[in-house]
């Protein structure tokens, strides 16, 4: 777990922390996106992010979900991956950050604090909905 957090705190730096929890949930699903999911998701959400390359695992295309779920996007397990807090023991060990902990943080010692990380979560959520493509079966032919 220790190690899972310096990686979160060293990406952060990476990215740039926001200087207060206000300019976190300001944030739209688009700038969140790019602000910590692009260096590895690619700007366009492929798996082509610069830092991709570097990773042990392939990077997966965020654009594709929907699809690889049979064109429905599943809401509960995409918030439970970015979220990361809880380990989902079937997938094995957790390579992506925990965001949930980095929003938690972020959002300081208030009580409104786990409020504003799942409304971050769920505005990153919305952004990848938006990005999805329809099933190969579904475009036109």
């Amino acid at each position: 777990m220790r190690a899972a957090l310096f990686s979160v705190a060293l990406l952060w730096l990476a990215h740039g922390s926001p200087a207060s929890a206000e300019d976190l949930t300001g944030y739209t699903g688009p700038q969140l996106y790019s602000q910590f999911c692009a260096s590895c998701h690619g700007r366009q959400g492929h798996g082509d992010g610069p830092v991709a390359s570097s990773l042990k695992v392939e990077v997966p295309d965020l654009t594709r979900i929907a699809a690889r779920q049979g064109g429905k996007f599943p809401d509960d397990k995409i918030r439970a991956i970015i979220d990361g807090r809880t380990i989902l023991m079937a997938h094995g060990s957790r390579t992506m950050p925990i965001w949930g902990m980095a929003f938690r943080v972020a959002s300081g010692q208030t009580p409104q604090a786990e409020f504003q990380t799942q409304a971050m979560i769920g505005q990153l959520m919305e952004f990848l909905r938006s990005i999805q493509h329809p099933p190969a079966s579904a475009q036109p032919q």
